[in-house]
């Protein structure tokens, strides 16, 4: 049986109008719901970028990835911006099959 990584999240201010969010864990079933509430809270008020930092994620199944789609139309939807902003190649991989690359604003493969 797989070990479970419980998600761990950070929020740093990088400037006046962005907000960094980091995530580290498991974004599954079991956690993808905390993410939108804190997303929401995140973007609430005056239209803001959200910069998230998946370079922690160790599992990310269909219930964190529909968890990131909320959290990028969310975004849209209060006038702001979602950047992924660094992650792993396993997520980049899954970001490419499932065709999200081409619509989330991605870092540059180094």
């Amino acid at each position: 049986m797989l070990e479970k990584t419980p998600l761990r999240t950070e929020v740093q201010s990088t400037d006046a109008g962005t907000t960094l969010l980091v995530l580290a864990g498991d974004l599954d079933y079991d956690t993808a719901a905390e993410l939108f509430p804190l997303a929401q809270e995140l973007l609430a008020g005056q239209p803001r970028r959200l910069e998230l930092d998946l370079s922690g994620l160790e599992f990310v199944d269909s219930s964190g990835v529909a968890a990131l789609i909320n959290v990028y139309n969310t975004a849209r939807e209060h006038g702001g911006t979602m950047r992924i902003v660094a992650l792993t190649s396993y997520l980049r991989h899954l970001f490419k099959v499932t065709a999200l690359d081409q619509v989330f604003d991605l870092p540059p493969v180094q």
